[in-house]
């Protein structure tokens, strides 16, 4: 899907405007999307698509003094189900299908700090889900990440459909509401019995990762707190940390190798997500750092290759 076709799009729609969020600029507009992120209660029915492939879900989300509570439904294929609190699982049927999610969370946001590395524009207006939208495009001022379209509501501010679009102007993922309404009923987070609770899986705690850090990093993204979990009883813990500019992420991924536990260079890609892996020597232990996120394929290969593979140490990893 080309660029210009959505300027086209959004120009023609720019008469529906409606005077009060033409009267806002981009900044405004996603700093009202980072309060509905906090503020919002809703339901609702989206469709996500990657490469070609569509999935349809159910979403209930309720903010109240106690934090956010969110249960998601596929409605199609096998069914699947998950129920999250304040970002963390609470219970899933399973645990690896869970990326679909993550398009549909709203991301609380900085203009500021967004402004440094996208070009913000207000495109104008249409309608998603049945309710006016203001759409604000996102478009990077490198090579190191991709564009985005927002489509806000234009009552609440609520992220109703998302199209991130890479450098080639090719669409590689659009999120989009089909339904939503903002009242609950009140049995709307009881999961069902296919939703199985995660106490059984290794708690994560914080670590010093320091020494696992990449030597270069895309202008613009800062680190998160690193974590190590095992992903399933009886494997060995891997760290995680996770890298954002403000709106997209990557997560680097470093796991200790064995005899047991081979594993080559990795490259793969599917839709906008990308997974880059490398083999790292370090004082006679083999481990693998995996890259995997939203970014240009590129920008992946060159984090991947500035791990400084002589330098970290082997105690890093618990």
């Amino acid at each position: 899907m080309k660029w210009s076709r959505h300027l086209a799009c959004c120009s023609a729609a720019v008469l529906m405007a409606a005077p009060l969020a033409q009267a806002k600029d981009a900044g405004q507009l996603l700093r009202g999307m980072a309060d509905a992120v906090d503020q919002q209660s809703y339901q609702g029915a989206f469709v996500y698509e990657r490469s070609g492939s569509f999935s349809t879900h159910h979403i209930w989300r309720q903010t109240d003094d106690d934090g956010v509570t969110e249960r998601l439904l596929r409605a199609d294929g096998e069914p699947q189900e998950w129920l999250r609190r304040d970002g963390r699982l609470q219970c899933a049927s399973s645990y690896f299908a869970v990326s679909d999610w993550q398009g549909a969370a709203s991301q609380a946001v900085d203009p500021a700090r967004l402004q440094r590395w996208y070009a913000l524009e207000v495109l104008g207006s249409t309608r998603v889900a049945d309710r006016p939208v203001t759409v604000v495009a996102l478009k990077p001022r490198d090579v190191f990440r991709y564009a985005y379209e927002l489509y806000l509501d234009d009552e609440t501010g609520l992220l109703l459909k998302s199209l991130l679009i890479n450098e080639r102007n090719v669409l590689l993922e659009r999120f989009q509401f089909v339904d939503v309404n903002f009242s609950l009923p009140d049995d709307a987070l009881e999961v069902g019995s296919r939703c199985l609770p995660l106490n059984a899986a290794q708690p994560e705690k914080l670590v010093d990762a320091s020494d696992w850090q990449p030597g270069w990093l895309p202008p613009g993204y800062t680190a998160g707190d690193s974590m190590v979990r095992a992903l399933a009883s009886g494997e060995p813990a891997v760290m995680t940390r996770v890298y954002s500019d403000g709106l997209a992420r990557f997560t680097v991924f470093v796991e200790p190798l064995g005899e047991e536990r081979p594993a080559d260079n990795l490259a793969a890609q599917l839709g906008p997500t990308v997974a880059i892996s490398r083999r790292l020597q370090v004082e006679g232990q083999t481990y693998l750092a995996t890259i995997v996120g939203e970014i240009p394929p590129a920008t992946a290969e060159r984090i991947a290759a500035s791990f400084p593979h002589a330098a970290v140490s082997a105690e890093a990893l618990p």
